[in-house]
């Protein structure tokens, strides 16, 4: 007869395992970004990117909201195949009926990436935290340290980190810097968010964050030609 583990000696072992966020993780494909934190998949469901948020591009939009919609654009274009978990440990849906979940492009956890390039703040719902909280907050302190995205761009450089509240970066033009040119009429027409005209080239560390190309590309901004540029940033 084979050796078997005693129950309570397997209940143990299970409980000392790594958390997973679910079971239940699937794929999708993306059909389009509706803002930094919200993504709609093919078939009209609706993701909010659970423990994360981002400023707001909706009524009275917000410092850095139209550039972190712009590098989620950049980073899950349409028709870009993803994984979607939700977390056992979390509500499956908001109020407005969208699907809280983590997005995976390839091993990258979106989510986390956003956080990182400082496009992303955390935020956890009545102070709950699911299966990457710990990451999450590590790394917005990091991205906060080293002043990226909305940490050096909104409020002077002095936006609050409250995990337990959505990010506030204050109107549009609370920034500490602004792109050259910025004014609409001197926005060069072939990308969005505005990109200024100029009589030279321009690299990327003159723009200062991801473009979507509408037109042609007179800038080279986009490098590997999948209609985006400048993500890095």
């Amino acid at each position: 007869m084979p050796n078997r583990l005693p129950i309570f000696t397997l209940l143990a072992l299970l409980l000392t395992l790594p958390a997973t966020v679910s079971g239940a993780t699937r794929t999708g494909v993306i059909d389009h970004v509706a803002d930094g934190d919200t993504v709609v998949l093919k078939g009209g469901e609706t993701l909010r990117l659970v423990q994360i948020d981002t400023p707001e591009v909706y009524g009275d939009t917000e410092c850095y909201g139209r550039r972190a919609s712009a590098l989620t654009e950049s980073i899950l274009p349409r028709g870009t195949r993803v994984r979607v978990a939700t977390d056992p440990r979390l509500d499956r849906r908001d109020r407005y009926g969208r699907t809280l979940a983590y997005v995976w492009k390839g091993a990258s956890l979106v989510n986390l990436r956003l956080v990182r390039e400082g496009a992303a703040a955390p935020y956890f719902t009545s102070g709950d935290q699911g299966a990457y909280a710990a990451q999450i907050l590590e790394t917005a302190v990091a991205a906060r340290k080293a002043g990226k995205g909305l940490w050096g761009q909104c409020r002077h450089g002095s936006v609050p980190l409250r995990a337990t509240q959505g990010v506030s970066t204050g109107p549009v033009n609370a920034t500490r810097k602004t792109v050259a040119g910025g004014s609409s009429a001197n926005c060069n027409p072939n990308y969005t968010p505005c990109v200024p005209n100029s009589k030279n080239d321009l690299n990327c560390p003159d723009v200062g964050h991801p473009v979507k190309v509408i037109g042609s590309d007179p800038y080279n901004l986009d490098g590997n030609g999948d209609g985006f540029g400048c993500e890095s940033y």
